[in-house]
């Protein structure tokens, strides 16, 4: 019941508009694929006609000379084919690669880099931020500069196809760069902000069950400590009430009589409120009534959260315990680890749970790297910190120790806790809450 509820109300969150923008954004690789192909389809023949060009009208027979400007050729065109390849991890570096490629470029493959250049300097704001946008922009006038001033070998061709002088060029070679780099900037920034959106929404649907969940956790906590008030004060009630007619029944047999009526009375009123407080705890889910998870139940949960895009390592270092209380705990701290990494981290983020037995005791280690790249950080308010709470709590039963903070060594996050060598024992044995 709860599960289609939560179903029906994932179906009406914000999503990204437009078919097309939604299949582009789910097909990258097919995208950066589908642009490389069209660069090497017009880069190639440029090439060609730029060897040929330069072969014939310059170099001559001399072959030595005509290998080693095809071996620069080839090495342009590389140099645009790997900056496409990789625009959306490194546009920055892939948009230097490319000007370095236009320095010398007199020939017919300027057109096709020039092209590719304006790709990257487009993928810098949307990949990235505006800030760095605006560092590529300088990159690209200074760019401009060195390559309208640097001596070429086909000082004809940009001639007739630029048909001004350098300054002019420079001018009208940064102001097409501006219209590209203000074009990146205002799609980064739209589609930065729409997914801050959707997130945000996605996550206030996830708190909303989330205080859904903590109120019925607070109800049944209360009704609990009702049950133990009604039990506590009826059974004590019903003790003296019969110890004290076990004593009147010779001497004042009516009292006697009367004691155990009452204790009849109180018993019977003990057991109304608890059938009322037990059908507030029925449940209609065969889940909320089958035993509680334990070490076992781990790798089932790391199953989900695997089906949910997180890419989950487990590796178990041989630890068994017998006693419940403690395998529950540690299932509650590798639950809230693997959580707080998909809230926090995101789909698609790698993460480490390491359960060890040593001399010390049982350690768990949840830990995870960060989010991956060309992803979107999490919106501020994303959480309340009563997870973390909740299990300090725990493993402050078990005389245990937790730890969390960014890794000790590379980037993400570590969540460690450590039950020492008896705390199922010593847990067991701590007092019960008196009436």
């Amino acid at each position: 019941m709860h599960e289609t509820a939560r179903v029906d109300s994932e179906a009406f969150l914000p999503r990204p508009p437009g078919a097309l923008r939604r299949w582009v954004a789910a097909h990258p690789r097919a995208i950066d694929i589908a642009i490389l192909v069209c660069y090497l389809i017009g880069a190639v023949p440029l090439a060609l006609l730029d060897i040929f060009t330069l072969y014939f009208d310059r170099v001559g027979p001399n072959i030595a000379a005509g290998a080693v400007y095809s071996l620069v050729v080839a090495l342009r065109i590389a140099a645009g084919t790997v900056a496409l390849l990789f625009r959306r991890r490194a546009p920055l570096l892939g948009f230097i690669i490319v000007m370095l490629s236009l320095v010398g470029d007199g020939g017919p493959l300027i057109i096709a880099n020039a092209v590719a250049s304006w790709f990257l300097l487009y993928a810098v704001p949307v990949y990235r931020d505006v800030r760095t946008g605006w560092i590529a922009y300088s990159i690209a006038v200074a760019g401009n500069i060195v390559s309208v001033y640097t001596p070429t070998l086909s000082p004809a061709f940009r001639s007739e196809v630029q048909g001004s002088g350098p300054i002019g060029i420079v001018i009208l070679d940064s102001i097409w760069m501006l219209a590209v780099l203000l074009i990146g900037i205002n799609l980064g920034n739209r589609r930065r902000y729409l997914q801050a959106i959707i997130d945000r929404a996605h996550q206030l649907a996830r708190e909303r069950d989330q205080l859904a969940q903590l109120a019925v956790a607070e109800e049944r906590s209360r009704i609990a400590r009702e049950i133990h008030d009604i039990v506590a004060h009826s059974v004590s009630v019903m003790i003296a009430l019969s110890e004290g007619g076990a004593r009147a029944v010779e001497t004042a047999p009516e009292a006697a009589a009367n004691a155990m009526q009452r204790s009849a009375e109180t018993g019977r009123t003990a057991l109304t409120e608890m059938r009322r407080l037990l059908g507030a705890l029925q449940m209609s889910e065969a889940a909320d009534m089958a035993p509680q998870p334990g070490i076992s139940d781990i790798p089932g949960l790391v199953r989900g959260f695997e089906e949910a895009g997180l890419n989950v390592t487990l590796s178990d270092g041989g630890l068994r315990l017998d006693d419940r209380l403690q395998g529950l705990a540690i299932f509650r701290v590798v639950q809230e680890g693997l959580t707080n990494v998909l809230r926090y981290a995101g789909v698609g983020a790698r993460a480490e749970v390491t359960l060890t037995e040593n001399a010390a005791g049982s350690e768990i280690t949840v830990r995870d790297y960060g989010r991956p790249p060309n992803t979107l950080g999490p919106t501020t308010g994303v959480g309340s910190g009563r997870g973390l709470a909740g299990l300090a709590e725990r493993v402050r039963v078990f005389g245990g120790t937790i730890e969390s903070g960014p890794a000790p060594s590379g980037p993400g996050w570590q969540l460690r806790v450590l039950f020492p060598r008896g705390a199922a024992g010593a847990a067991s044995a701590l007092p019960n809450e008196e009436g």
